[in-house]
């Protein structure tokens, strides 16, 4: 028996410094969302779908982990 591949979903980035998360979703979509420094949240942004599902020069694809890890920094900056 074969091992099943992994899912390339979810997917963390950092991308120049927003992160950056693509989820799948319940219907088998895919929905990305980027950090807004106004809004302080994640919003949607399927333009940055090419860079998580490529990721080249400034995008750094991390653990989900190093994810939490950084927005919550953004989070207690209040950036």
């Amino acid at each position: 028996m074969s091992a099943k591949p992994k899912e390339p979903f979810p997917c963390y980035c950092i991308i120049g410094a927003r992160p950056v998360k693509a989820i799948k979703l319940p219907d088998g979509g895919v929905d990305v969302l980027g950090w807004d420094w106004d809004r302080k949240d994640f919003v949607r942004d399927m333009g940055m779908l090419t860079r998580v599902m490529m990721p080249e020069g400034e995008t750094e694809v991390v653990t989900e982990a190093q994810f939490e890890s950084y927005v919550a920094k953004l989070r207690e900056k209040g950036t």
